[in-house]
């Protein structure tokens, strides 16, 4: 037997639905039931995603899977290479610049595994290259292509990685910048999502520090406008630098356990990371969050210049 029901969301804004189906008998017997869970939520017409690590697409696991099942357009951008995360864990002493180039190459194959597993394919996901740790030197010190920040631990003052959306990028602010704006200028976002400016960790907040760079120059040259939605992630801990003087609001997703569930599965591929730990850490539908809160920077266009003063 086949029968098909329709049923309309109210149309105000996000919420959380439980849909009960059950199947019964003419005598009023229940022959099966089930019940399934909705979400429904706001959602841009497409998304892009700058993370500073691979892995660090978790914090954003939720809304990469509701662009993947609306169909929205979503890409996903990694500044560094992790290279330098974990490396002397895995081979158990201090890394050489060869082993180094090859465990940033492992990371980058997890986090395509990870996010095919989210359901977005390989060709809307991009690496920069840059030197895991690397990103504050290069925002401070290394501003023009011409002097490229040099990485001990690579060897090298370029990205030296196969497969990379810029090839050989320098490790200057300026070509970083570039990167970025031509990513926002290729795909047009209207949502874009970013580290924490006042993140502890270094990588984290350049991120955003690269990309709002990257946005003031595009304001400026016409090709965005100061409506366009940037969401951060909350912070886990301010670092020593300057606070960012940006005002926020608060942005919740809500997510389905079905949702949520795929993201704890997807983890399970950074295993240079975690190894089986994260399977032995394995949380029941129930104790799965089901909320996603990031923080939408109301200002991102004005305070230009703040993080580039001693």
């Amino acid at each position: 037997m086949e029968r098909e029901v329709k049923f309309v969301l109210p149309s105000d804004g996000s919420g959380a639905y439980r849909v009960v189906v059950e199947v019964g008998h003419s005598t009023g017997e229940i022959l099966a039931a089930g019940q399934l869970e909705l979400a429904a939520n706001p959602l841009p017409k497409s998304l892009l995603v700058f993370c500073a690590h691979e892995d660090d697409e978790g914090a954003h696991a939720g809304i990469i899977r509701a662009a993947v099942e609306n169909s929205t357009p979503i890409h996903v951008v990694y500044f560094t290479s992790g290279d330098a995360g974990s490396c002397d864990r895995y081979y158990q002493h201090s890394c050489s610049p060869a082993e180094a180039l090859n465990f940033g190459a492992l990371r980058m194959e997890e986090a395509r595994a990870s996010l095919g597993h989210l359901g977005v394919p390989r060709e809307n996901i991009f690496f920069l290259g840059l030197p895991d740790g690397g990103s504050g030197e290069i925002w401070s010190r290394h501003v023009a292509f011409s002097h490229p920040y040099l990485s001990v631990l690579l060897a090298s003052d370029h990205a030296p990685y196969e497969g990379l959306y810029r090839p050989n990028l320098p490790f200057a602010r300026a070509s970083v910048v570039e990167a970025a704006k031509e990513l926002i200028r290729k795909f047009q976002p209207e949502w874009i999502y970013a580290g924490h400016p006042d993140e502890r960790h270094v990588d984290h907040r350049t991120n955003q520090w690269f990309v709002v760079e990257a946005l003031q120059e595009l304001l400026r040259e016409g090709v965005v406008t100061p409506q366009l939605t940037l969401l951060v992630d909350q912070s886990y801990g301010p670092g020593p630098q300057k606070p960012a003087p940006y005002h926020y609001e608060k942005h919740t997703l809500l997510v389905t356990p079905e949702a949520r569930a795929k993201a704890q599965e997807a983890s399970w591929f950074y295993q240079s990371q975690s190894g089986n730990r994260n399977l032995g850490r394995i949380r029941s539908r129930d104790q799965l969050p089901r909320q996603e809160i990031h923080l939408r920077v109301l200002d991102w266009n004005e305070h230009e210049g703040w993080n580039k003063k001693d």
